[in-house]
């Protein structure tokens, strides 16, 4: 392809060339035809001119025309159709004016409207149509027309008018809204009839719905429009309300509220609602004198009848009147019936105010004030005799003063008598003329002038019936003072007191002069209402001088005199000391007192407490000890051997002896010795006086190489054997050995013993073994030969293990004091336990508490024990 060359219809040259046979490329266009809007693309397939922006002169028949270098040349023919949308769309109405604007009306509710399409331009011809929501309503080539009657529901609806050449390009379209006036659907009053109350303020609420456009709302009562009213129309337009607030009167019962709806330059007939006002109210009362009489004739001792006129909504239920403020009651004179006040006899007493007051369900209502003006004759405003004082050749005036209604033009008349004269009308002429009426002169010449003066007065309902009475009465100087004394005398002051005199017949006062008597200088002078003066600044002797005075002169003078204290003296003077309490000062002591009696009564207590703990103490001990030193007494002196064989804390020994132990001594029965009490041992005093010797028994320990060892706790004391050689009342004595004390009429001599006895009894015992108390022999049994050598049988207990023999010990180290032998109930003898302790205090002597223990070949311990009696 070497050369393209493009033609087209109408035209001789050429309006587009592609030129490749000099070995390059080359385009060209017609300046006028194409310009720029046409390119050649030969590289495509086929081979295409394309343009842009195309124009309506640009349709017709194109014809392109190909040269081959080695082929021949070819020519191809093309039509070129060009569619042209409508350049506008024209809306005309039924009088073939163009509607401007995409609004159509308003029109109307219910009117007819013709409208006519119209597309401009295009190529091909146009077809034009009509939409409404979606629904075809007409169609045509290059114009359209459509009818409408217009409905409520066409407001704000939309028509369209579309126009379209090929279905390959877009319509072109042109909407209108349709405006219609639409009339109320209603107008109504919110909340419907209700009765109002007078005087308080009423709002009422009246809607227009469905009105196009908003209309005018206005209220009316009767034919007389309101203005108070806020209007307001909601959001989307379709409700219109208005609010009138208003104060509803009396007046305005029966009268027709209405509020009406108009829309402005339309035809739509008014749209009206409204109802007549119900006005409930207090009551309306109205108070009159009754037919026939008149208000300025009511003169006392007339009936007066007062009638009350009342109006209220709803019905009153009671009506009462009131006279200058206070409930009108029936009875003396006064009638209350039904809605009238009867006054029978009216007083001067009646006149006032009257009120009528009725009550509703709403409150009370009052009438205007009645003022009742009851007209009456003259007469005295005091009731009472006037007295005046005067005297010879004085004049005095003398005042009439009336109560009377009316109180004018009142004539007055004066008399005068005594007892001397009956009465006598005086010449008012004087006081007439200077129009001092009411007011008399009188003069007082002689003493035949003092006496009663009368006065009466007439006025238009008549003439006064009791006359005013004024006594004239002679004046003079009053008397002196009485009784005056002089108090609270100081070194410069005194207090000067009198009783007032009879004061002539007129106001009187007093003074006081003050002087001193040894010069006679006047120091104060002085004056006062009332008899009584307080002088301050004075010294030494005074004198004082009371004094009356009157208008016609002064009393004669009262001297009391007086010396004044020359020097303040010091002197102690015991003054009551007054002591104010505050209540918080109160309150303290209150307090403090309080809480010491709390603590006192707590003190009282614990003390009672204790002492009372301490008196059980001291019961239940000593009734302890009453029951551990109950006296042994027996009816028989020794009991018999077979009874020692039935306790089994003894152990039966071969040499039985039934004879009697003597447990009485020259002094003291110490068969009734109370048992050893529970008392610590180790609290004995062994320091003791010795009891009286008469029977001394003394024991003594004597260790052999045949005396078998025994515990301290299983020994008891054996029977003596008659034959025992040496043993004499004087055989082994030593003479440091002291008295012991006695059991019963036998003396222990070795303290050993007493101490082993005592050791006993305060320890658990092991009684086997023991010797009875009652098989201790008395001394007198024994022959003379027993106190010599003691040989005792041995006495077998229980084996024993070996111990190592200890040191035996002289009787002399045991003879110290120490507390009696104590006897259980079962008449056992017991040592002491500090036997078995190492030392005892006392008297500072040591003991040793262990015994001789000897062993023996067989391993029996034996105790040699060696007694006397006497």
């Amino acid at each position: 392809m070497a050369l393209v060359i493009w033609y087209k219809q109408g035209h001789d040259t050429p309006i587009y060339t592609y030129d490749k046979r000099e070995g390059a490329t080359s385009h060209w266009s017609h300046p006028a035809t194409l310009s720029t809007r046409a390119a050649f693309r030969a590289d495509s397939e086929p081979a295409v001119l394309l343009l842009t922006r195309l124009r309506a002169e640009d349709e017709g028949q194109y014809r392109c025309r190909v040269d081959f270098i080695r082929s021949p040349t070819k020519n191809t023919r093309l039509n070129l159709t060009i569619l042209i949308p409508p350049e506008r769309l024209l809306i005309l109405d039924e009088r073939g004016e163009q509607l401007a604007g995409v609004m159509l009306g308003p029109f109307d509710e219910g009117a007819e409207v013709n409208l006519t399409c119209v597309a401009v331009g295009g190529r091909p011809a146009a077809r034009v149509s009509w939409w409404k929501s979606h629904a075809l309503l007409a169609n045509s080539e290059a114009r359209a027309s459509v009818f409408l009657t217009l409905r409520r529901a066409d407001y704000d609806s939309e028509i369209t008018c579309q126009a379209v050449t090929d279905a390959s390009l877009s319509p072109v379209s042109k909407t209108l809204t349709i405006k219609v006036n639409l009339r109320p659907l209603w107008v109504r009053l919110l909340g419907g009839k209700r009765p109002l109350v007078a005087g308080r303020r009423a709002e009422l609420a009246c809607q227009a719905v469905g009105a196009r456009p908003p209309p005018n709302i206005s209220w009316w009562k009767g034919g007389t429009k309101l203005t108070s009213v806020k209007g307001n129309i909601s959001p989307d337009g379709n409700i219109t309300s208005s609010t009138l607030s208003f104060i509803p009167s009396i007046e305005d019962s029966g009268r027709v509220i209405s509020c009406r709806a108009v829309q402005p330059g339309l035809s739509y007939p008014v749209r009206e609602d409204g109802f007549q006002l119900e006005i409930q109210h207090l009551p309306v009362v109205k108070l009159e004198l009754g037919a026939n009489l008149d208000a300025s004739k009511v003169v006392e001792e007339s009936d007066v009848y007062l009638d009350c006129m009342v109006r209220a909504n709803p019905w009153h239920t009671h009506v009462h009147f009131t006279h200058n403020g206070a409930t009108v009651r029936g009875g003396g004179g006064v009638v209350v019936a039904n809605q009238s006040l009867v006054l029978q006899r009216v007083s001067r007493r009646a006149a006032g105010a009257y009120v009528c007051v009725a009550r509703n369900a709403l409150g009370e209502g009052y009438s205007a004030p009645l003022v009742l003006d009851v007209k009456y004759r003259p007469r005295c405003k005091s009731e009472q005799a006037v007295t005046i004082r005067a005297g010879r050749g004085e004049t005095v005036e003398i005042v009439c003063d009336l109560d009377a209604n009316p109180k004018g033009p009142i004539t007055y008349q004066w008399w005068f008598n005594n007892t001397t004269h009956s009465k006598i009308e005086l010449n008012t002429s004087i006081a007439q003329e200077h129009g001092r009426l009411g007011r008399y002169l009188y003069t007082v010449n002689t003493s035949g002038d003092y006496g009663a003066v009368q006065c009466t007065g007439t006025n238009s309902v008549g003439q006064q019936s009791d006359s005013c009475l004024f006594l004239i009465l002679p004046a003079e100087k009053p008397s002196p003072v009485n009784n005056c004394a002089i108090s609270n005398i100081t070194e410069d002051s005194l207090l000067v007191t009198c009783e007032a005199g009879h004061d002539g017949g007129l106001e009187q006062d007093f003074s006081l002069e003050v002087f001193d008597i040894t010069t006679g200088t006047l120091l104060r002078n002085m004056s006062s209402e009332e008899p009584k003066f307080a002088v301050w600044g004075l010294f030494g002797d005074i004198a004082a001088s009371v004094r009356a005075h009157n208008s016609k002169g002064c009393s004669e003078p009262v001297t009391v005199s007086v010396s004044l204290l020359k020097h303040p003296q010091q002197e102690t003077v015991t003054l009551p000391v007054r002591v104010e309490l505050s209540t918080v000062l109160a309150t303290v002591l209150f307090t403090v007192a309080g809480i010491a009696a709390v603590i006192v009564v707590f003190a009282l207590v614990f003390c009672w407490k204790h002492c009372h703990r301490n008196n059980d103490k001291n019961k239940n001990k000593l009734k302890k000890d009453e029951i551990l030193n109950t006296p042994l007494k027996d009816s028989k002196e020794c009991e018999s051997i077979d009874s020692l064989d039935k306790n089994p804390d003894i152990i039966p020994i071969e040499n039985k002896i039934s004879d009697n132990c003597s447990t009485k001594s020259s002094t003291t029965d110490y068969s009734s010795r109370p048992l050893l009490s529970k008392t610590d041992p180790d609290t004995y005093d062994i320091n003791y006086e010795r009891e009286n010797l008469n029977q001394a028994c003394r024991q003594y320990i004597q260790g052999s190489s045949s005396i078998q060892w025994m515990h301290p706790l299983d020994f008891r004391v054996h029977q003596y054997d008659s034959n025992m050689p040496n043993v004499g009342p004087n055989s082994f004595r030593p003479s440091n050995l002291g008295p012991t004390p006695n059991v019963g009429d036998c003396r222990a001599a070795d303290k050993f013993y007493i101490n082993w006895l005592k050791y006993k009894n305060s320890l658990p015992l092991n009684t086997n073994g023991l010797l009875p108390m009652e098989q201790c022999m008395p001394p007198e049994l024994y022959p003379s030969s027993v106190y010599g050598t003691i040989n005792r049988r041995s006495i077998i207990s229980r084996q024993k293990p070996e111990l190592e023999p200890c040191e035996s010990h002289s009787l002399t180290e045991y003879h110290r004091a120490s507390p009696p032998v104590r006897v259980n109930a079962d008449s056992s003898v017991y040592f002491n336990k500090n036997l078995l302790r190492g030392t005892a205090t006392g008297s500072g002597t040591q003991l040793n508490t262990s015994l001789p223990i000897l062993k023996t070949d067989k391993g029996i311990t034996t105790h040699t024990v060696s007694s006397e009696c006497r």
